[in-house]
């Protein structure tokens, strides 16, 4: 063999190394984030909820209110994406932070720390956050809005969203939640999933935030009622829709 050959088979072998080696990083990488980072309640419950769904066979598409930076959006697409593939996954925002807390939402200081402008992240800052993540765009919609407009029925969503198989409900506030209650009265399904972010912020008091607002919508529409299905962290509480 000459040493051309020779060469030429070591680099190739180094360069069959540094490919290993590569997707070893980006392996470890993951897991890493999937089970030690900040939001491994969120991606244990996504999973719950994609193991979930598959047995229900619901049709329908995956709301979230309230993205941020796409970090949950991107997780929920990547795990039900190719398990569903008629699924829609629609991401609802301002694109411009929380409104200022105020009334119900600022009274005796029960804020858990929320603040005009915070969770702001422009609308092509989320997208090229998306496409970093190699979520395919032909499947995702962005509406950009506050909610009592956005989903008010002159706006967008009203008519392009039917059904819902699974609603993240990530807006914080009792304010902004309640029209998103309302948006998704007559869009749900027996076993549709709900799952609300903020639920046990507010100290955990039932008669602020999401409690609140959720108590509020179900004495409204009595047809509704819900079953608790998983918890996520400190804060959160998911429900499957029982009757509707």
């Amino acid at each position: 063999m000459s040493i051309f050959a020779k060469l030429f088979g070591v680099n190739q072998e180094l360069q069959e190394q540094a490919a290993r080696i590569a997707a070893l990083e980006s392996r470890t990488t993951f897991l890493e984030e999937r089970l030690l980072s900040y939001y491994t309640n969120r991606w244990d419950v996504v999973d719950k909820l994609a193991d979930y769904l598959v047995g229900t066979q619901l049709q329908g598409d995956y709301l979230e209110f309230g993205v941020f930076e796409g970090k949950t959006f991107s997780y929920a697409f990547k795990i039900m994406a190719r398990l569903f593939p008629d699924m829609k996954f629609v991401a609802l925002d301002s694109f411009e932070g929380l409104p200022e807390p105020k009334g119900i939402d600022a009274k005796n200081n029960y804020t858990s720390g929320f603040y005009k402008g915070q969770f702001a992240c422009d609308i092509d800052t989320f997208e090229s956050n998306l496409r970093a993540n190699g979520l395919d765009m032909s499947r995702v919609s962005m509406i950009k809005g506050w909610f009592d407009s956005s989903l008010s029925p002159n706006g967008h969503a009203y008519h392009n969203i039917s059904k819902v198989a699974a609603a993240w409900v990530d807006c914080d506030l009792y304010e902004s939640t309640v029209p998103v209650l309302a948006f998704l009265t007559n869009r749900l399904s027996v076993g549709s999933v709900l799952l609300f972010d903020d639920w046990r912020c507010y100290r955990n008091l039932p008669d602020f935030g999401q409690q609140r607002a959720c108590r509020e919508w179900l004495a409204v529409n009595p047809q509704i009622t819900l079953n608790e299905f998983v918890d996520f962290g400190f804060h959160g509480q998911s429900f499957t829709v029982a009757s509707c």
